[in-house]
């Protein structure tokens, strides 16, 4: 046998040229020595480039493997070897040795964790080696995953920089409305139950047209603030242009889709002006603020303290009532003016106190870090509001909703109780 180039040129085919007066030798069959040098390709191009014709190979023209090859058994070759050992790089498969592909079952265990479900894979199909017997099998055990509680599955590690988030927010004097607007800002021409009848009637409006939670929290702060910067005049009209329009602007901030039920045509058609009026007192009321629109109120101080509650979402839960009720008691706390002076997150936080004592939840443990003690001022008035409904304007309506929205009828016990509790 000859080893030849690819490519040959003519009359070189096997390394040979041909002789002159000498015939080529040739095999049983008729096949020439020089066919079976490359299979016979190396002829056949030599045969090609002199124009004769080419027979086309036959199997017969093929080498056969010898004897001693075909007696060979496979069932000694080990042909899963090499996936075997790749296999083995896997962490938590467990490889026997040969075989079928089995089923998947669980690793067992003796800690009742949850564990990664073990794969028991077998080598692929051989030749007559189906019999044979296992190797010894290597499983890898992966850890169990670390057992959190809801709190931390719920994402606690966001609830430290979401709650410092807030506390810095509420604290900036840019989003905080002045103490003493009333008798500072607006010099005394406005009275506490001014404000209280001005609360009232955004309360009725954002009733009216079912605008989203929270929007009434936001438009008084947005007074509020805007009180506090400048001269109201222009009377009671006025006043009421401009809770309407922290009403709008308000609820546009909370949801969306406001839009859809309010626009500035019904702004001005609940205060008896003109549409220009209305778009005017918007804009004049929102650059008078910054533009700062985002600050935390009450409102949302209390879903964020509650937000933990286990059955929350149930409907009639006590966690349901507790949330329920001290969004009631923080929309009241909203009438006084004194609670002007106090953070968003204290008004939160002794809405939840109350709440949780009329429904017999009361425990003496601070809430949101603030301890008893701290809350004190804004506990005191909304006893004095409860106590004297006829006194503050919004009072009787609130109450009135929150019995025919929930059925239920409370009373706050006597202040005596907190006192003696601290």
């Amino acid at each position: 046998m000859c080893s030849v180039a690819p490519f040959v040129l003519p009359g070189l085919a096997c390394g040979a040229a041909p002789v002159l007066g000498v015939q080529p030798t040739t095999y049983a069959g008729g096949v020439p020595a020089a066919a079976w040098c490359g299979y016979g390709y190396d002829a056949d191009i030599s045969a090609l480039l002199r124009g004769a014709v080419v027979r086309p190979s036959m199997p017969a023209d093929l080498p056969m493997p010898s004897m001693e090859f075909l007696t060979l058994s496979r069932r000694h070759v080990d042909h899963g070897a090499g996936f075997r050992a790749m296999l083995h790089g896997i962490h938590s498969i467990h490889v026997p040795g040969r075989g079928l592909m089995a089923s998947f079952p669980m690793d067992a265990h003796d800690d009742a964790a949850p564990t990664t479900p073990v794969a028991m894979l077998r080598a692929p199909r051989s030749y007559g080696d189906d019999a044979a017997e296992d190797d010894a099998a290597v499983t890898i055990k992966t850890p169990p995953p670390e057992k959190r509680p809801q709190q931390e599955q719920c994402g606690s590690e966001y609830d430290a920089s979401i709650d410092a988030t807030f506390r810095v927010m509420e604290k900036d004097p840019a989003e905080r409305p002045s103490p003493d607007y009333l008798s500072d800002t607006q010099a005394g021409d406005m009275m506490m139950i001014d404000r209280a009848t001005l609360i009232e009637k955004m309360h009725q409006f954002t009733r009216y047209y079912d605008l989203a939670p929270g929007t009434l929290h936001r438009a008084v702060s947005y007074v509020d603030r805007f009180l506090s910067a400048r001269k109201m005049n222009g009377g009671g009209r006025q006043l009421l242009l401009l809770g309407a329009a922290a009403v709008f602007a308000a609820a546009k901030y909370e949801d969306r889709k406001t839009t859809q039920r309010i626009n500035a045509d019904t702004v001005a058609a609940y205060v008896r002006c003109t549409r220009r009026e209305a778009l005017d007192a918007e804009r004049e009321l929102v650059a008078a603020l910054g533009y700062r629109l985002s600050g935390p109120t009450a409102y949302t101080f209390v879903d964020h303290f509650l937000r933990h509650a286990q059955d929350q979402e149930e409907e009639g839960s006590a966690a349901a009532l507790v949330r329920a009720l001290a969004h009631h008691l923080a929309d009241m706390a909203l009438l006084d003016y004194r609670c002007v002076a106090l953070l968003p997150s204290a008004a939160a936080a002794s809405a939840i106190v109350l709440a949780r004592l009329v429904l017999g939840y009361y425990s003496t443990a601070p809430v949101a870090g603030y301890a008893l003690e701290d809350l004190s001022e804004c506990m005191e008035a909304i006893y004095g509001m409860h106590e004297n409904l006829q006194a503050w304007p919004g009072c009787d309506q609130m109450m009135e909703e929150w019995e025919l929205t929930t059925r239920l009828r409370y009373s706050l016990p006597h202040y005596s109780v907190l006192t003696r509790r601290k």
